[in-house]
């Protein structure tokens, strides 16, 4: 076997050190990338997570700008000024909230100097507040009653337009017909007039309806349709259409009347009949007339037949 000479063995030993030198260097370089890089990706979540708590902030801030353009907008309309400005402007921060949630890093720098922009005419609104607020001051200091109606603004619209329902609703009772001195004559076959207030079935061909329209200056003049119903003694109203019977509205409900004419009212003082033929036997007992015009009843009569 050959023998390896000293300076072959020093050769192996200085070449295996460098070796171990080398792959100690190595695993040196690699630690320190490793190092390098992890302090890196730490970097990189710490910047990302500042990223994302900036844009939370953000929209947090642009949410709570939402609640205060919200509450100035009520505070416009109860003073009764125009909110068109401040809702245009409500409407492109919802806008800009859309755009944030999907903006790039370099894209929410604009969005946070939005935010200045937003809180500066937020606070110019406010201003405008303090003037009309104190206009409203004003007009309320010349009129304590005004004053005291604009504390309860609702309840004082609905008292007033329930005057001006009432006050229509008297006028129209104030100018409705009315009828008077009401009388119920019959005729026979013959023509013959009965007058009395009882009569015998067998006597009765027709009855006639008389009275007078009393003069009322309330009252619309021109044609008004009077109805009549003639009520049996059993409640029940006779209605024929073959003898000028039909159906009409009262107190909104639909009812039957017995007959009706057209009346030309001038607002003066003049009579009306009605001449009616039943064309079968009346029943024993008490019937009663009622007259009805524009909706409501305007007089009443009965007569009684044995």
């Amino acid at each position: 076997m050959t023998e390896q000479t000293p300076e072959k063995s020093n050769s192996r030993k200085i070449l295996l050190t460098a070796l171990i030198a080398i792959l100690v260097a190595l695993n040196g370089v690699l630690f320190y990338l490793n190092l390098k890089e992890r302090d890196k990706n730490k970097a990189l979540t710490q910047t990302n997570q500042t990223v994302e708590a900036e844009k939370d902030a953000t929209l947090a801030k642009l949410d709570s700008l939402e609640q205060e353009y919200d509450k100035r907008i009520a505070e416009v309309q109860k003073l009764g000024g125009d909110v068109e400005s401040l809702q245009k402007v409500k409407e492109q921060l919802e806008k800009d909230k859309v755009y944030l949630k999907n903006s790039s890093v370099s894209e929410r720098k604009k969005y946070i100097a939005q935010i200045k922009k937003y809180e500066e005419m937020l606070v110019a609104k406010d201003e405008e507040l303090a003037v009309l607020k104190q206009q409203n001051e004003t007009l309320y200091g010349q009129n304590s009653e005004l004053k005291s109606k604009q504390v309860r603004l609702t309840d004082s619209i609905s008292t007033i337009e329930t005057q001006k329902r009432d006050l229509a609703e008297k006028v129209r009772v104030g100018g409705a017909l009315k009828a008077e001195n009401l009388v119920i004559n019959v005729l026979n076959e013959k023509g013959k007039e009965r007058d009395g207030g009882e009569y015998k079935s067998k006597k009765i061909d027709r009855i006639k309806i008389l009275f007078d329209i009393a003069e009322n200056k309330i009252s619309e003049a021109g044609t008004h349709t009077v109805y009549m119903r003639l009520v049996e003694p059993d409640g029940a109203a006779v209605f024929d259409m073959a003898t000028g019977g039909g159906t009409f509205t009262i107190d909104g409900k639909e009812a039957f009347y017995t007959a009706k004419k057209d009346i030309l009212y001038d607002k003066t003082r003049q009579k009306v009949d009605f001449v009616f033929a039943k064309g079968s036997p009346y029943k024993a007992g008490k019937h009663t007339v009622e007259l009805y015009a524009d909706e409501f009843q305007i007089g009443s009569g009965s007569f009684v037949v044995k």
